[in-house]
């Protein structure tokens, strides 16, 4: 598996980039958010983290700019009935954090936007990621206030672990005193989580 490719970036398109590594063009399929980031840097050195797609009769690179958004690739795919084109399709309408908050929301229309991504597609998405795709820091932050995402984070990380939807361990954070010490934030945050499952 490739991880990633640095190297210069040799040219751009909507949909492809072409990075050239010592003498060696290769080319990545791209989201329109990757494409934005790129858009100002052909000539110059770029790295791109990396999705290596095998079928039948084709092989593809797709490139990221971040391991938020190839991680985010990776779980779209999962889903039965979404392929490489469809999973960029959405991370090139959708930032992660959008994407997150409709999935945590059940907002299928917004999935939906997607080209090429209908709304049963976006339904399904939805029950099957649910549980999967992780809030992203800056929704941690909102629970967190100043000074305590790292906290909320190892809170959230710990009971993830145990088989608690990160989602719902987030929600019950921002119900607590996020100035406790760690240790009594995971405890309270337990507790809560206890007595929804006994109802």
């Amino acid at each position: 598996m490739i991880h990633f490719i640095h190297g210069t970036l040799a040219s751009l398109t909507g949909d492809y980039a072409v990075i050239d590594c010592g003498g060696v063009g290769f080319k990545l399929g791209i989201s329109a958010s990757t494409g934005s980031k790129l858009s100002m840097k052909t000539g110059k050195d770029v790295l791109l983290y990396t999705y290596m797609a095998v079928s039948e009769d084709n092989i593809s690179l797709y490139g990221f700019s971040d391991e938020d958004e190839l991680t985010l690739f990776t779980k779209l795919i999962s889903v039965s009935g979404i392929g490489p084109k469809a999973g960029i399709s959405i991370l090139g309408t959708l930032s992660p954090d959008d994407l997150r908050s409709a999935v945590m929301n059940n907002d299928a229309k917004t999935i939906a936007t997607a080209p090429g991504v209908g709304l049963k597609t976006a339904q399904k998405l939805i029950i099957e990621l649910k549980d999967k795709i992780a809030l992203g820091d800056a929704d941690i932050a909102v629970a967190a206030g100043p000074n305590n995402s790292e906290k909320l984070i190892q809170v959230v990380d710990t009971l993830a672990l145990y088989g608690f939807p990160r989602a719902k361990v987030t929600e019950v954070l921002k119900k607590l005193d996020t100035n406790l010490p760690l240790e009594e934030l995971i405890t309270r945050t337990l507790r809560i989580l206890g007595k929804e499952v006994g109802r």
